[in-house]
C-alpha cells in the first residue's frame, strides 16, 4: 500500500503534523498509523483531563535534554501564541490560567481531541488504527513500513511515537527502538514529571497530606534545582508539580536528597522565636497539638517525630530548648533520601530519545536519513510541568508538517 506521507504515531505531535502536511498538500495521500484503537488517547489524560495545551512563558529554560539547545528555533516558528491561534481556527476556544497555562474553555481534554479529529476528517487524512509498526526499511528512494496489517510504502515518513511513559495508556518505546535500528543514537529513556520515591517510605500518617513548600534537590550537599509549590505526601513518595519538575534531574544525580522547607521565607532564628511563643500559648496542651495553628495536624505530628521529640503525650511546657531548636531547623531542612527513578508507570513523560544533533530544528528532518522526520516524544527533550511538553509536541509537529 503506497502513501505519499506516512506519520507513525497518532499522538499530539503526529496529529498536528498530519493536519499541517495535508493543509499544504491537499492532493497528497497523508496517513497516520496508530497502534491503539483510537488516536490521541494520551492527550485525553493531560492536565488531569483538562488538557494544558501550552504555556505562554514557554522558553528554552523550560526544557531539558540534548535537543533543548535547539528548541529556540522550533519555538520561534511556532510560539505558544501561534498554537493558540491554530486551535482557535479549528474551533477550540481557550483560556489562560495561573502561571501562563492555557486550557480549553470547556475544561475538557476531549474537546481538544475532538477538534483535532474533526480537522483530520475535513482534510481527508487517512487514520489507520490498531496498526502496529514492526520495522522500517530504508531503501534509496522510499521507506517500507512493515506492520501487523501489511506493508506500506512512502517517500516521506514522520516518526512521532511516544516513549515508555504512561504504559497504562498503551505507551511504549518501540518507535524509538526502530529509529535506533535505522542508525540514530538514542539517549537512554528515564521517567520524568513523576512522583519521587523515598527510601524507606514515609510515615503512614502523612499519606494524603498536602503542604505549600520550597522543595530542593541536592546531590549530597550540592544544590541541583529548587521549586516552590504544593507538596503531596503518599505512603512511599513525594508528589506535586514542584516535585515533578525535580524528577527530571534525578538521572544525573548520584546521591539524591529532596529537601522540604515549609517556612522558607523565615530564618531559623525567627522560627525559634515563633515556636517559643507557641510554647507559651500551648503550654497546657499535649505535644501532639503543639504545631496546630502553624501546620496541618498530621504534618505537625510527623515533624515532631522526625525531630526526635517523644513522647507526644506529654505537655508542651516540658519541651526543652534543644528540642525547640531541632524542630526549628527541621522545618526548613526536612531531608528525604530519594530513589533513582526506573518506573515509568506514574511518569507523564520520559527524558531521552533521539539525540538533538541528529535532527534539524528548522525542519525536524533527520540529519542522517533524508525524508525521515522525527518529532514529539521521540526526540531527546522533555519540558517542565505546565503545558511545556504539549507545546513542543504541537510546535515540532507543525514544523515537520511544514517541510514534508
Amino acid at each position: 500500500m503506497r502513501k505519499d506521507i506516512i506519520i507513525i504515531g497518532g499522538g499530539a505531535s503526529g496529529i498536528m503534523c498530519a493536519i499541517r502536511a495535508k493543509e499544504r498538500h491537499p492532493n497528497k495521500n497523508v496517513a497516520i498509523l496508530e497502534k491503539q484503537p483510537r488516536i490521541g488517547r494520551k492527550l485525553l489524560s493531560t492536565g488531569n483531563g483538562r488538557c494544558n495545551l501550552t504555556n505562554l512563558s514557554a522558553d528554552k529554560h523550560n526544557y531539558h535534554g540534548s535537543f533543548s539547545e535547539n528548541i529556540s528555533a522550533v519555538l520561534k516558528k511556532y510560539p505558544p501564541e501561534k498554537i493558540i491561534q491554530k486551535f482557535n481556527k479549528i474551533g477550540l476556544l481557550t483560556k489562560m490560567e495561573s502561571d501562563g497555562r492555557v486550557y480549553p474553555i470547556s475544561n475538557q481534554a476531549a474537546s481538544v481531541l475532538d477538534v483535532l479529529r474533526f480537522r483530520l476528517e475535513a482534510l481527508g487524512v487517512e487514520v489507520i488504527c490498531d496498526c502496529e509498526v514492526k520495522n522500517i526499511v530504508n531503501n534509496s528512494n522510499f521507506f517500507k513500513i512493515i506492520t501487523d496489517k501489511g506493508n506500506y510504502i512512502s517517500e516521506k515518513i514522520v516518526v512521532s511515537t511516544g516513549t515508555s511513559a504512561s504504559p497504562r495508556l498503551g505507551a511504549d518505546s518501540r518507535g524509538i527502538n526502530i529509529l535506533e535500528k535505522l542508525g540514530h543514537k538514542i539517549e537512554q529513556l528515564y521517567p520524568a514529571l513523576c512522583p519521587v520515591s523515598v527510601k524507606g517510605g514515609l510515615p503512614a500518617s502523612l499519606k494524603g497530606v498536602r503542604a505549600a513548600a520550597k522543595v530542593a534537590l541536592f546531590d549530597k550537599d550540592k544544590l541541583i534545582k529548587e521549586e516552590c509549590g504544593e507538596v503531596q505526601f503518599t505512603d512511599k513518595s513525594l508528589s506535586g508539580i514542584c516535585v515533578f519538575n525535580l524528577a527530571t534531574y534525578l538521572r544525573n544525580t548520584k546521591s539524591p536528597i529532596i529537601r522540604i522547607s515549609l517556612l522558607s521565607s523565615m530564618s531559623e532564628d525567627k522560627i525559634i522565636s515563633i515556636l517559643n511563643n507557641q510554647k507559651n500559648i500551648m503550654k497546657d496542651r499535649l505535644c501532639e497539638e503543639f504545631l496546630i495553628g502553624i501546620f496541618q495536624k498530621k504534618l505537625g505530628i510527623a515533624l515532631m517525630k522526625s525531630a526526635g521529640i517523644s513522647p507526644l503525650s506529654r505537655k508542651v511546657s516540658t519541651l526543652k530548648d534543644d528540642e525547640i531548636n531541632a524542630l526549628a531547623h527541621l522545618i526548613n531542612n526536612w531531608d528525604f533520601n530519594a530513589e533513582k527513578m526506573n518506573d515509568f508507570k506514574n511518569a507523564q513523560v520520559a527524558s531521552g530519545g533521539v539525540v538533538g544533533n541528529e535532527i534539524n530544528p528548522d525542519t525536524m528532518e533527520s540529519r542522517l536519513i533524508k525524508n525521515l522526520f522525527i518529532c514529539g516524544e521521540a526526540v531527546d527533550i522533555d519540558g517542565d510541568c505546565g503545558g511545556y511538553n504539549l507545546q513542543f509536541a504541537f510546535s515540532s509537529g507543525l514544523v515537520a508538517g511544514d517541510n514534508l
